[in-house]
């Protein structure tokens, strides 16, 4: 029992070490309760270098447009050459699959989409002066560098 004090005092400092430098570590067993799951990797944000534009004109183009979003790609839809009820069914199936990824998608115009995965977030001009951020418009801009030639 005195040596357990002995090793307790030396490892906190308050006592010398024995002559041959040896403190015994803590040989408690850890309590491994929680499994530990691997994380998925995603793209990061701030890394995009392009935006993958569609025009499809079949329903089956929906799974080219799916498998860039599962990498990480956004992607803009334009649906003028496909039929409307096709149109509809191939948005539908990549509503699913944003939705399946934590993805985000908007609706541009009339027929023009964009979805991004959840790395990439949308935000619109509405949305942008409702947090304080000053917005130029693109009239503007277009003045303003036609302006300067």
């Amino acid at each position: 029992m005195e040596s357990l004090f002995k090793r307790a005092k030396a490892f906190i400092g308050i006592e010398e070490e024995d002559d041959n430098g040896y403190i015994p570590e803590d040989n408690r067993q850890l309590d491994i309760s929680q499994v530990i799951k691997p994380r998925r990797e995603m793209p990061v944000g701030d890394n995009i270098s392009e935006i993958i534009v569609y025009e499809p004109k079949i329903y089956e183009d929906s799974l080219n447009i799916s498998g860039n979003l599962r990498k990480g790609k956004p992607v803009l839809i334009n649906l003028r050459s496909l039929d409307p009820s096709e149109g509809t069914r191939l948005i539908d199936f990549i509503c699913g699959a944003a939705y399946a990824i934590d993805g985000h998608m908007m609706k541009i115009g009339d027929s023009i989409f964009l979805f991004t995965p959840s790395s990439v977030k949308i935000t619109d001009a509405e949305e942008r002066a409702s947090i304080g951020e000053e917005i130029t418009s693109f009239d503007s801009q277009k003045e303003t560098f036609f302006s300067r030639q």
